[in-house]
């Protein structure tokens, strides 16, 4: 049987925090810099652009994870590349938390509203409720099989973990252990070594960031290199693969993309420490506005986590403490808001 692959792409919009000192408490200052559209479009025409061009023009298969943050400023500059990806048939959008965030090892019920925003943010873009669900770096655990099921989910990723597999360790689509009709997909994190040298995975799910395809030469060098090894296929047609066996995952795994581990983004102090008091403010919240709720959700964002960890933080003029300096002072803020 021949190899067949599955490509993923995962857009985010890691805006940078504005800088927020003990004397914007209170103040009405935002979170995150008022040219913050501006800031998107650079990045966008950065690579972005043509990125999502090639894939709308091509008529290869392809799953795209689109944050809401990164949407929403998407379709503020480029409507036009919404409307040419909604019109496509080879492009399945799929679903994820709204803020790219960790929310799900933290609060069933924020979840389910990440989840709520999102699919609401896709159906106003695209016309569509997506059946496959990326959960940020794939946490996965059996928890979660029903939360998605009750969201019309079908599927979602995780991590392929060899030891717990043992002679099952070639398989990469399983039921889950607690609903039989909800598939698991099994990425790896091994650079496509599974893809290029191991032959005897026959189904195979590749998840690049923005900048991972670019450092990969492009779309269409990322084409050429993969369809040497395998067929490139939807998911959906992966999927039609009934699994013989169950996967079941009693405790959150993961699986990386973008380079960076789940524990890269929780288990340094200061993003313990943040975390922490960040969750802890979720009931205060509940009966708020969806816009307060909002902006507190964002600050659990991918980016922002990134940036509590001196190891992934590149930015010469805001470190990592100065970042969690500057967000102990928004929580004073929100404080203020309850």
């Amino acid at each position: 049987m021949s190899k067949s692959l599955s490509l993923t792409l995962i857009f985010d919009w890691e805006c940078p925090l504005s800088e927020f000192s003990f004397f914007d408490v209170n103040s009405g200052k935002s979170y995150f810099p008022p040219n913050e559209s501006d800031l998107f479009l650079t990045e966008y025409k950065s690579g972005m652009d043509r990125q999502l061009k090639e894939i709308t023009d091509g008529k290869l298969p392809v799953s795209v994870y689109f944050s809401g943050p990164c949407l929403e400023q998407l379709a503020s500059c480029d409507p036009t590349i919404i409307k040419a990806i909604k019109a496509t048939s080879h492009i399945e959008i799929l679903g994820g938390t709204y803020h790219h965030s960790l929310v799900s090892l933290f609060s069933k019920t924020h979840f389910q509203k990440e989840i709520d925003w999102h699919q609401q943010l896709i159906k106003k873009h695209f016309g569509k409720k997506p059946k496959t669900f990326l959960n940020t770096t794939n946490i996965y655990f059996n928890d979660l099989t029903e939360l998605l099921a009750e969201s019309d989910y079908q599927s979602t990723f995780t991590g392929a973990i060899d030891w717990y597999l043992g002679d099952k360790k070639h398989q990469r689509i399983f039921s889950s252990r607690t609903n039989e009709a909800f598939k698991l997909m099994l990425t790896n994190q091994d650079n496509s070594h599974t893809l290029f040298h191991d032959h005897e995975v026959i189904h195979n799910f590749m998840q690049l960031t923005s900048q991972q395809l670019e450092d990969f030469g492009g779309w269409k060098e990322l084409v050429r290199k993969t369809k040497a090894k395998a067929e490139i296929v939807s998911i959906t047609e992966q999927l039609k693969t009934t699994p013989s066996d169950t996967y079941n995952i009693r405790q959150p795994i993961s699986s990386a993309y973008g380079n960076i581990d789940l524990e890269q983004l929780k288990s340094y102090p200061l993003q313990e420490s943040w975390l922490k008091q960040l969750y802890g403010l979720e009931t205060s919240l509940a009966k708020k506005s969806e816009d307060l709720q909002k902006k507190w959700s964002r600050l659990g964002s991918f980016g922002v986590l990134k940036s509590l960890n001196p190891e992934l933080d590149h930015n010469e003029s805001n470190n990592s403490y100065d970042v969690y300096q500057s967000l102990i002072n928004m929580l004073s803020d929100l404080h203020l808001k309850l």
